[in-house]
C-alpha cells in the first residue's frame, strides 16, 4: 500500500505535465478550445432562474471541448502521445483511434451561430427582448474560451388564454375540457409549455374517439401587443389543414386477434377464415395453441365502444404482461362510417426455454463463494396463459481470512412456480380492467443449508397467493396460504450448540398469511424527490394458538406431531432520495422489524428472525454478528463457534451521499446505525432483550465506497469502520478516540471491506 501511495502523486504529476503540452501540437494560428462561459448581465430573471438559464444557454455551444478525466484531458493526451500523422500504423494507430480524441480547435467555434441559438432559446422561454454578445478569449498557453454575455430583458407572462371555438362537435369537446389548460394566467410564456398544451388537447380528444386527430392540427398564436410584458394566447383549429377523418369520432367495430403471427415472412393479414368467435372477439389461431377465452379476458376494448387511447394502451399492456408474446402490435382500419376494425398481431415466445445463471457471492466477513441455478420455463402450460417455472440452484461460501472464524456454508434449493395471468379465487369470478395483469401463484420450494459440521437446515414451503399492481406506483402481494416446515439437525457437540446457537434452531411448522404493500415513485423521468415504502405483515399460528390456549412454557401444542410457530411480524421499510443534480443524490433509509412471539412460541422461528451487520446493512461490522442488544457475539473468546446471531426486533437507519465522479465511476459516503433485540430475555444472550433504552444500543459505522455503474449491473466496493459499539462501556460506546489508521492491528480489527452488487438501498 505504501509504495502505491508514493506512486500516485508522481503519476498525477506526469499526467498534468504531459497534458500541459497538448497546446504544442496545434496548427499555427489556432488554439485549443477549452470551453465556454455564460454571464447573465442583467437581473430581470430571478436568481434561481439565472443559474438554470445559464446552464441551458451553455448547452447550445458547439463544438464541445475535449473531455476531462479527474481534471485532465486524458483522451487528448493519448491522442497527441500516439501522434496525429495519418501515416502512423500498428499499436500507436490503434491506441489513438481507440482511446484518443483529436483536439477541439477554436477555429471550429461559430460564435454567430451560437449567439443566434441562445437568443432563440431565451425567446422561446418568454424573454422576447433578449440579446447576446460573444467574444473568444485566448490565453498565453494557446487555449481559448468563448465568453457569452446575455441580457434577458423582462420575461413575458400569460394574461389570458382563449380558445376560438366554432360550431363543430370537435370544437365543443375541446372547449369543454379547456378548464384543464396548462396555459394559466401569470405563468411565464414558454414554447415547451405550448407544445405540451397541444399534446394535452390531442390526448383528451383521443380519449373520446378522435383517432386520427394530431397535435399539429392546432395553432396557438401569441399576442404581445397588450403591454406590461404580458401576452394573450389564442388557441384555434387549423381549419384548412384538418381532415374529415380527424373531425370524425370513431367507434370500435370488429376486433381480430392473431396469436401466432410470425414476425418474418408474414404480412399483417386480414384473413378472417378459420376464426373462433368468443365474446364478440375474433381469434384466428390455426395452431390452436391458446384458448380463445384468454383473449376476451385480456382485452379492454369491446365492440361498440367509442375509441379510447387509454383502453388501447391498457389492452396492449395486458397482452404483453401475459408473458407469452415476444412482440405485440396493433393496427386500425376504417370500416364504414365512423367505424374502426382492430387487428392485434401477437408473436409468441418459444414454448419452452432453459436458462443458466452463475455468480460470485461475497460477505464482508471475508467469506466468498459461488452460486448458480438452472431454470426451465414452460409457457402457456395449459393453453390459458399459465407459466410453469422449475428451478434448481445451489452454492457455497467459505472464509479465506479475518479475525472472526466463520463456518463454510453450502446450500441447495429446488422450486416449482405455477403462475396464472388472473385472479384464481375459488367460487368467485374476479376480473379487473387494470393495464397491469394480476397474477395468481402456486409455489413449492425445498431448501437445504449446511453450516460445516454444526447445523443442517431443511425447509419445505408451499404457498398460494396473488400479486397485482394498482396503478403505476402501488403493488400488492397477498398470500393467504403459507405453510413452511423447518427441520434443523445439530451436528457435533450438541451441548455446545445449545449454548451458542439456541436462537438459531427451530423445528416445526409455520402456517399463516402474509401481505406486502409497496409504494414507489422511482422510475421514469428522474425527480428531485422520490420515495419508496415497503410494508410486510406476517401472521402465523394465531387462530390455532388462541383456540388451543397454547403456551410455550406451560401448555405447548403441536400440529401433526410438530410444534407450530405463533407470532405477529411487521416490517416497514421507508426510503427517501433527494436528487441535488444529475450527478449527486442523497439516499436515506429507515426500517424496523417488529416480531412478537405469542402463545406457542418464545421467539420467532430462525427463518423469520432479523439480523444486523453485512454489506447491505451495517457495513462497518462483520456479517450477521451485531447484537442482540449489548451482547457481543464476536469478541467474547468463543468466536470460532459463531455463525450468526438473530433477534425478534430490529431497527436500522442509513444515510448515503452518492456522487458520480466520471461517467460510470461514483463515490459513496455513508453512515449506518442499527441493532437487533430479543423479545424475551435469554440467559444465553445476556443484554440481548429489548428495553426502553434501546436507542443507546444502536451500533453505528461510517465509511466510503466506490461504485462502478456498468448499466447491466452496479459493482459496489465499500470500506466501513465502527464508530459506536453498544457493548463497549467506555465513552458510552463511542470509539472515535481509538481510531488509528496508522496502526496495523487497529486496521485489521476495525476496517471492513465489502464487495457487493447493486446499491444497498
Amino acid at each position: 500500500m505504501q509504495p502505491m501511495l508514493k506512486i500516485i502523486p508522481v503519476l498525477l504529476l506526469f499526467l498534468f505535465l504531459f497534458s500541459c503540452s497538448n497546446s504544442r501540437h496545434l496548427p499555427a494560428g489556432d488554439s485549443l478550445f477549452k470551453g465556454s462561459k455564460v454571464h447573465i448581465d442583467d437581473r430581470e430573471a430571478k436568481k434561481k432562474d439565472r443559474k438554470v438559464l445559464a446552464s441551458n444557454l451553455l448547452a447550445q455551444v458547439r463544438p464541445k471541448p475535449n473531455s476531462k478525466t479527474l481534471g485532465v484531458r486524458l483522451k487528448l493526451t493519448m491522442y497527441n502521445a500516439a501522434g496525429s500523422s495519418p501515416k502512423i500504423k500498428g499499436l500507436r494507430r490503434w491506441i489513438r483511434n481507440k482511446f484518443g480524441e483529436p483536439p477541439v480547435l477554436s477555429s471550429a467555434v461559430r460564435l454567430a451561430t451560437d449567439k443566434e441559438l441562445m437568443v432563440n432559446l431565451m425567446q422561446n422561454m418568454g424573454y422576447f427582448n433578449a440579446s447576446v454578445s460573444a467574444s473568444l478569449k485566448v490565453d498565453n498557453q494557446k487555449k481559448s474560451t468563448a465568453i457569452f454575455d446575455a441580457l434577458t430583458g423582462p420575461q413575458y407572462t400569460i394574461q389570458k388564454t382563449i380558445f376560438n371555438k366554432d360550431t363543430s362537435l370537435i370544437s365543443r369537446f375541446i372547449d369543454s375540457s379547456f378548464s384543464k389548460t396548462l396555459l394559466k394566467k401569470d405563468v411565464p410564456y414558454n414554447l415547451e409549455l405550448i407544445k405540451a398544451e397541444r399534446n394535452r388537447i390531442d390526448q383528451e380528444l383521443k380519449e373520446i374517439g378522435y383517432f386520427y386527430f394530431r397535435p399539429d392540427y392546432l395553432i396557438i398564436i401569441a399576442d404581445t401587443s397588450i403591454g406590461n410584458h404580458k401576452v394573450n394566447l389564442y388557441v384555434k383549429l387549423k381549419e384548412k389543414d384538418i381532415t374529415e377523418e380527424a373531425r370524425t369520432r370513431y367507434t370500435i367495430n370488429d376486433i381480430f386477434i392473431y396469436p401466432d403471427f410470425k414476425l418474418r415472412g408474414s404480412k399483417e393479414d386480414t384473413d378472417k377464415s378459420d376464426k373462433v368467435v368468443i365474446d364478440n372477439y375474433y381469434v384466428i389461431d390455426n395452431t390452436k395453441a391458446f384458448k380463445p377465452k384468454l383473449f376476451s379476458e385480456m382485452m379492454i376494448f369491446e365492440k361498440g365502444d367509442v375509441y379510447n387511447l387509454d383502453d388501447q394502451n391498457a389492452s396492449l399492456s395486458r397482452l404483453v404482461n401475459i408473458g407469452d408474446f415476444k412482440f405485440v402490435k396493433s393496427r386500425f382500419e376504417p370500416s364504414g362510417d365512423s367505424l374502426l376494425d382492430v387487428y392485434y398481431y401477437l408473436t409468441p415466445y418459444p414454448k419452452k426455454s432453459l436458462s443458466f445463471q452463475a455468480g460470485v457471492l461475497t460477505q464482508n466477513d471475508n467469506r466468498a463463494g459461488l452460486d448458480g441455478s438452472i431454470s426451465w420455463k414452460n409457457r402457456n402450460t395449459f393453453n390459458d396463459g399459465e407459466m410453469l417455472l422449475l428451478k434448481i440452484g445451489g452454492g457455497f461460501n467459505a472464509q479465506f481470512s479475518g479475525p472472526v472464524s466463520q463456518p463454510d456454508i453450502y446450500n441447495l434449493s429446488a422450486e416449482a412456480d405455477l403462475t396464472f395471468p388472473r385472479f384464481e379465487v375459488p367460487f368467485f369470478d374476479m376480473t379487473t380492467s387494470s393495464r397491469n395483469l394480476p397474477r395468481s401463484v402456486i409455489k413449492l420450494k425445498y431448501s437445504y443449508e449446511s453450516e460445516s459440521n454444526l447445523l443442517r437446515i431443511n425447509s419445505y414451503t408451499t404457498s398460494y397467493g396473488y400479486d397485482w399492481k394498482q396503478g403505476t406506483h402501488i403493488e400488492h402481494q397477498l398470500y393467504p396460504i403459507n405453510i413452511t416446515y423447518v427441520k434443523t439437525d445439530t451436528l457435533g457437540n450438541a451441548g455446545r450448540l445449545n449454548e451458542l446457537y439456541g436462537n438459531l434452531i427451530f423445528n416445526g411448522l409455520i402456517i399463516g398469511p402474509t401481505y406486502e404493500f409497496t409504494y414507489s415513485t422511482q422510475g421514469g423521468i428522474p425527480k428531485t424527490n422520490s420515495f419508496y415504502f415497503d410494508g410486510l405483515i406476517d401472521l402465523a399460528g394465531n387462530t390455532l394458538g388462541l383456540a388451543e390456549n397454547a403456551s410455550y412454557e406451560h401448555n405447548p401444542k403441536t400440529l401433526l406431531g410438530s410444534t407450530y410457530a405463533q407470532y405477529i411480524k411487521l416490517q416497514p421499510d421507508f426510503r427517501y432520495y433527494l436528487r441535488f443534480s444529475p450527478a449527486t443524490t442523497l439516499a436515506y433509509r429507515i426500517m424496523a422489524g417488529i416480531g412478537i412471539p405469542l402463545g406457542n412460541s418464545g421467539e420467532l422461528p430462525n427463518v423469520k428472525e432479523f439480523w444486523a451487520g453485512g454489506n447491505s446493512d451495517l457495513r462497518g461490522f462483520p456479517s450477521r454478528l451485531v447484537g442482540p442488544g449489548t451482547y457481543n457475539a464476536y469478541n467474547i473468546g468463543t468466536t470460532s463457534d459463531y455463525i450468526e446471531t438473530l433477534g425478534d426486533l430490529k431497527l436500522e437507519s442509513n444515510i448515503e451521499l452518492r456522487q458520480r465522479l466520471y461517467k460510470f465511476i461514483g463515490l459513496g459516503l455513508f453512515v449506518d446505525a442499527g441493532n437487533i433485540w430479543l423479545y424475551h430475555n435469554d440467559p444465553l444472550l445476556p443484554g440481548g432483550a429489548f428495553t426502553s433504552g434501546f436507542y443507546t444500543q444502536l451500533a453505528a459505522d461510517a465509511g466510503l465506497g466506490i461504485r462502478f455503474d456498468f448499466k447491466i449491473l452496479i459493482l459496489r466496493l465499500d470500506l466501513g469502520m465502527p464508530i459506536h459499539e453498544p457493548w463497549v462501556t467506555q465513552n458510552n460506546g463511542w470509539v472515535f478516540n481509538e481510531i488509528n489508521f496508522a496502526n496495523n492491528t487497529w486496521r485489521k480489527d476495525n476496517l471492513v471491506f465489502n464487495i457487493a452488487i447493486g446499491y444497498p438501498f
